[in-house]
């Protein structure tokens, strides 16, 4: 038979436990936040290279010219072909919050993707509140590649 009290945690052990487990906590929010800012602007960069492809992709089986037009005051960027006149495709991008476009090489910003899958060459520079830089690199080959800066 089991005696009454051997089994079960008293009060003080839950009450150091939990401090513990606040004392970690309390730790790791910085560095949670600090992740969180990276997987931002990594996640803005790769939706831009996802999107970029897209209209290579698009310029390429319509025989149509196809480009992204950027908005660094907004924070947005676009879809346009050239049917003619640019008219715009789909929906605008906006990039996360805490994350902007902090320089685009194209004057006007746009990177144009020609139907032999060529394009403009140049970059976007992407840069988050903490100081971290990304680059979108767009070759004249139609090549896209994230830097790290």
């Amino acid at each position: 038979m089991r005696k009454r009290g051997e089994y079960g945690v008293t009060l003080l052990e839950l009450v150091v436990v939990m401090a513990i487990i606040a004392v970690i906590g309390l730790c790791m929010a910085p560095a949670i936040g600090e992740w969180r800012d990276n997987f931002h602007i990594r996640q803005a960069a790769r939706d831009i290279v996802s999107n970029l492809q897209f209209a290579k992709m698009r310029a390429i089986s319509s025989r149509i010219e196809h480009r992204i037009c950027f908005d660094s005051v907004n924070e947005t960027y676009h879809l346009e072909k050239n049917d003619g006149a640019w008219t715009q495709e789909g929906d605008e991008f906006h990039v996360p919050r805490g994350v902007d476009i902090a320089s685009v090489t194209y004057n006007p910003p746009r990177v144009k993707f020609d139907p032999d899958g060529t394009s403009s060459s140049g970059h976007i520079r992407l840069e988050n509140e903490q100081g971290k830089t990304y680059k979108v690199v767009i070759y004249y080959t139609g090549r896209i590649r994230i830097v790290e800066e």
